[in-house]
Formats: structure tokens, sequence, C-alpha cells
């Protein structure tokens, strides 16, 4: 609980606006969207508001979804509570866009495969599905240069947090090599002056 407060605080920092900007562009306006791995719902929070989005948040963590409920209190966006190995509670075809913002590359490969799969079982013909990671790239002087700010010292601690992490995602392509692999269409876009990355797969 502790950190889910903690973490919902980090949201609110400018520098995290800037990490979500990219994919809330990427959003269609009154897109039916699926947020997985939603945490705190910082994400579906802004897509509600400048989007007019029919959203559903799912994630694994209780505490996470309690703050993202705080956030979410005013409107109609459903949150649910799911287990990491069960199918995922929806029909096929029924969303035009799924985010995944700062998952995957924490997970291992069959992990990554298993929500993959379960994301395009339920994404419509040509939904997209827009994955935020971090790149693990960039240093200490780069990160002060362009995000200094009493407001952002959360970054730092994100930047060293990630990095190895994401490092390893960034250099090996996993998304990259499933789109190849299931013949779909992939694009990936530098944000955040480098230290981050969308990931956009359509079906």
């Amino acid at each position: 609980m502790i950190f889910s407060n903690f973490f919902s605080r980090v949201q609110e920092s400018p520098w995290y606006r800037q990490f979500l900007d990219p994919v809330i562009d990427e959003i269609d306006e009154h897109a039916h969207l699926l947020d997985i791995g939603t945490g705190t719902g910082k994400l579906l929070q802004i897509a509600v508001k400048e989007k007019n989005v029919n959203g559903i948040g799912i994630d694994t963590n209780k505490a996470m979804l309690n703050e993202a409920k705080k956030k979410l209190n005013n409107s109609d966006i459903q949150l649910l509570k799911i287990e990491e190995t069960e199918k995922y509670p929806f029909d096929n075809d029924i969303f035009d866009t799924i985010t995944i913002c700062n998952v995957l590359f924490n997970l291992d490969h069959n992990a990554n495969i298993k929500i993959l799969t379960e994301a395009f079982r339920i994404l419509n013909e040509g939904g997209k599905i827009i994955v935020l990671t971090p790149t693990g790239k960039g240093n200490l002087f780069s990160l002060t240069k362009g995000y200094f700010s009493l407001k952002n010292l959360s970054i730092y601690i994100w930047f060293y947090v990630t990095r190895n992490r994401a490092g390893p995602w960034t250099q090996n392509k996993p998304l990259f090599k499933f789109s190849k692999k299931n013949n779909l269409k992939y694009n990936r876009k530098i944000i955040l002056n480098g230290f981050a990355q969308i990931e956009i797969i359509t079906a």
C-alpha cells in the first residue's frame, strides 16, 4: 500500500506526463480502450478526460487498483483485478486499442507471450496495441540536462530502477520479433529524449 501510494504521487510529476503523452496521442477519440497493468490509473485518467474513451483497466495488484479508484471515481471506467495465469475475462475482438505501459520489459518471455496472445484475441481487426517502456539508454548528465527540477526528482529513481531490464529489452527487440513472426505491422518511436520508447503493433 505504501508503494502504490508513492507510485501514484510519482505519476503526478511533470516528466511522467511527458512519458505518457505519446501514448495518449496514439489513442483515438471515443476509443474502446483496455489498459493492461493499469497500476494506479494515470493513463486512463488522462484518456478519459482528453480522448473521451470508454475504458477498462486491469491489474494483478489490489493496492494499485485501490489508488486507481481514487483517480477514476467520477468516471465510468471499470477496474478489474486479475490473476497472472488467468485468461482475460473478455470476449474476442472487442477493443479498439490496448495499452501496456511500463510492464512488459519487467516480465519473462513466457509471460510476455501470454499477455500479447490474450491482447490480440480481444483486439478488433485493425486495432492496435501500444507498448510503452524505458529504453535503458542515456546517462545522469543527459537526464539532468533535460529534466532537472524539484518536481522531477523521481525520474532519477525511475531511470536507475528500470535501466538494467530496459536495456536488454531494447537491444533484443522482442516485440519486433513477435510482430515479424505473426505478420503484424510494427512501428517504434523514441520518446522522452531517448529515455523511453513506444512500440505499436497493428492487427
